[in-house]
């Protein structure tokens, strides 16, 4: 195929190279395991090593603590697999124990999610620090990566999901300022700047509107990639549930969905591999796990969408 060609064409210039994963969402263990296994035996079929591994939320779903476990333990033992470490933050259905249990069962215990604790534990595996970090940075040297996680109050008295507070909004501690101050953060790396969250900027599906507040976005944020609304399923994502490539609202920035890792609600078992070139340039390599090719690849120069110079 002409992508498979492109893209071996274009593995001499590669100086990065990660593979981003979201929304694995099963409740049924069996379901859970049969997409995360075909989705590793793909991907190491590649014989593209990863620096690391993005996964953007929803890793399970539901409230069955035996079945939580079940699965998070599947995919601990799969992702032992790839040689690289795995940067997880979660996604909304991340807190469906919790809200099952204080909302529906009306039992009062503190904001837990079962699988973020367990894999906190696995040395291959990195989360947030707390509940409560709504943003951190990682430096790759000559790029940055930013990570835009749901959050929570300890205590469970607020956390956000689907980009919005829950609980009691009037004890949220991150005003708009704050948000501003983030987009400062990472102006003032100084090097380009990819961002990942489960949600998208607005322009995106199923945005999150509380990112509202991040715009404007600095020049050297080059391209954001979230889950959340997985490729195919019209009752979430409505008449633009196929859509994967978006800008973002009144800004050159194009933002990538990587959604999903499951073909139950979605079409098809995928992911997507960034790679970053030695001239700066972003290819971006659609891979549907089901049919085990490559759907699209996407590549983006450095300076793409910035104004031209007029000319008399």
């Amino acid at each position: 195929m002409l992508i498979d060609s492109l893209i071996q064409a274009a593995r001499p210039k590669v100086r990065h190279r990660i593979w981003v994963i979201s929304d694995l969402q099963q409740a049924l263990p069996e379901r859970a395991t049969h997409c995360m296994t075909r989705a590793v035996a793909d991907f190491l079929s590649l014989d593209m090593p990863v620096e690391l591994v993005n996964y953007l939320g929803d890793s399970v779903e539901g409230a069955n603590l035996d079945f939580l476990m079940d699965m998070t333990e599947m995919q601990i033992r799969e992702m032992a697999k790839v040689d690289a470490p795995v940067y997880y933050i979660p996604g909304n259905h991340d807190f469906d124990y919790y809200c099952f249990n204080t909302y529906r069962d009306h039992k009062d215990i503190p904001m837990t999610i079962p699988f973020m604790e367990r894999v906190r534990e696995v040395p291959q595996w990195h989360v947030p620090e707390d509940l409560t970090q709504m943003f951190f940075l990682r430096d790759l040297g000559d790029i940055a990566l930013g990570y835009f996680p749901d959050h929570s109050a300890p205590d469970g008295r607020w956390f956000t999901t689907h980009g919005e507070v829950r609980g009691d909004p009037g004890f949220y501690p991150y005003r708009r300022d704050y948000y501003r101050a983030c987009m400062e953060k990472i102006a003032a790396v100084g090097k380009p700047v990819l961002t990942f969250s489960h949600y998208s900027f607005p322009g995106g599906n199923r945005e999150a509107p509380l990112f509202r507040q991040f715009l404007p976005l600095p020049e050297n944020l080059r391209m954001h990639f979230y889950g959340h609304a997985h490729i195919g399923d019209a009752k979430w994502a409505g008449k633009d549930c196929h859509r994967k490539i978006s800008a973002v609202d009144d800004h050159a920035i194009m933002q990538i969905n990587v959604a999903s890792l499951e073909n139950y609600r979605g079409t098809a078992i995928r992911s997507v591999i960034i790679e970053w070139y030695e001239d700066h340039e972003i290819g971006v390599l659609f891979r549907n796990h089901t049919l085990h090719c490559w759907d699209d690849y996407l590549l983006v120069r450095e300076g793409d969408g910035q104004r031209a110079p007029e000319i008399d």
